[in-house]
């Protein structure tokens, strides 16, 4: 008899959760609360412009193995564009043009020497870089689950100019923390993903079109071609719990009583407003960092390139949309609540410094503020972050907030919805890979 299986939740946790499922002839039906899939990674057609804006700029890199079998798998990994080696440019004051990237040597001497040649830092900080890449394949990252990145940093004597051109640069960006309150731990296993995992693994990979035309597109197709249902616009209320199993789902419109299993791959805040009572589990108080998205138009595109890392200024990636700028903000708790009008003065200030951009060119922005983008991997939450098997005998979690053994990424929610679709087909074996 085929199993029924709800999926709560339509950003990549569910979709990848759905998609396994159906694969694997599951009767499927995802709800998602709004009228459209992506969670907290979509695109929209702003009317104001004619243009398709993403919520945000989403980084993907090719050790995201997960998420890019995910993407194989739903027939959408055409729609990215894959670097061939890594290339970063980033930029100082005066538009100061400083590139990291490898070199056609074999691995891992190409990334070595990319960094030897990274002139946004003098030559004696990059051997105390080159020091500490050095060790990283020795360290056992749990040995530092008492220590924040800033501490573990300064242990390994790292100065305040590699902190600021390097460190801070790449632990704001996969983590959306500052490195005061994100884990060493989490950074040193993210370290190893990226510069351990071969060649291909420090490459950026980055969507050709709108996201939701690159990925939620095609997961949707799948999931309904092998037989599973998406209902839009159905926010779920209310999970009825029963003899230690969900007996009823309430949305806004219907009760679902036809199903097996729940997965919610919701926020954890999210999923604990539909099950209020402490007695069923508790889960652990997430504290979030906020990211900013500034979109801008100009007269004319000159930007030669299709993306920038800034070194010290509040902004920290510019991208080229080719319509127009995508200006992202990191662990913007601070700025979150300015107005509109501060913030693309702030912009303007950063532009003209950085890019010699005369403000004038400046004809048009939207900016767009996710205040709960990622939660906060501090070393008093990350060994509370909860097992995706609950003591609710048919409902299982998911979404970047469970316990993968990865920070609140894209690759961490791809996994987490491949790790319950499997707990429900009944492989269990994701439970043992290594972290």
């Amino acid at each position: 008899m085929q199993k029924k299986v709800i999926v709560i939740g339509g950003g990549f946790a569910g979709l990848s959760a759905a998609a396994y499922l159906a694969n694997k002839k599951y009767k499927v039906t995802l709800l998602e609360a709004s009228p459209k899939l992506g969670g907290r990674t979509y695109s929209f057609l702003d009317k104001e412009t004619n243009t398709v804006l993403d919520n945000g700029q989403h980084i993907l890199m090719g050790c995201y193995s997960e998420t890019l079998k995910f993407l194989s798998f739903i027939g959408a990994k055409e729609n990215f564009h894959f670097q061939k080696r890594l290339e970063v440019n980033f930029v100082k004051e005066g538009f100061r043009v400083l590139p990291l990237k490898s070199f056609t040597f074999v691995y891992p001497f190409n990334l070595l020497i990319g960094l030897l040649k990274f002139k946004a830092i003098s030559l004696s900080d990059r051997a105390s870089l080159l020091k500490v890449f050095s060790k990283l394949p020795f360290l056992t990252s749990d040995k530092f689950s008492n220590m924040n990145i800033k501490e573990w940093l300064e242990k390994e004597n790292q100065s305040q100019n590699v902190q600021d051109a390097f460190w801070k640069i790449l632990a704001v960006g996969a983590l959306n923390t500052n490195i005061e309150k994100a884990s060493a731990k989490i950074f040193i296993d993210i370290l190893k993903q990226i510069f351990l995992k071969g060649n291909k693994a420090a490459t950026i990979v980055l969507p050709k079109y709108g996201l939701s035309e690159s990925y939620c597109k095609n997961a949707e197709e799948f999931i309904v071609k092998n037989g599973g249902e998406i209902i839009l616009s159905e926010p779920v209320e209310k999970l009825i719990i029963s003899e230690n199993q969900v007996t009823e789902i309430h949305s806004s419109e219907k009760v679902f009583l036809d199903f097996d299993f729940v997965i919610s791959a919701i926020p954890a805040f999210a999923l604990n407003r539909i099950i209020d009572d402490e007695n069923i589990f508790v889960l652990p108080d997430f504290k979030y960092s906020s990211i900013l998205n500034i979109h801008i138009w100009l007269k004319a595109t000159k930007f030669p390139e299709d993306f920038f890392g800034l070194i010290n200024s509040p902004l920290h990636w510019v991208f080229n949309k080719g319509t127009h700028l995508n200006i992202v903000i990191s662990d913007a708790n601070e700025l979150v609540n300015k107005s509109d009008e501060d913030l693309i003065e702030m912009v303007k200030d950063e532009m003209k410094k950085f890019f010699l951009l005369d403000s004038e060119l400046i004809i048009g922005y939207k900016i767009i503020k996710e205040k709960r983008a990622t939660f906060i991997p501090s070393n008093d939450i990350i060994d509370k972050r909860p097992a995706q098997e609950t003591q609710i005998k048919n409902l299982i979690l998911a979404g970047d907030w469970v316990d993968t053994g990865l920070p609140s990424t894209i690759e961490s929610a791809v996994k987490s919805g491949r790790a319950a679709a499997e707990l429900i087909i009944g492989q269990i074996s994701f439970i043992t890979l290594p972290r």
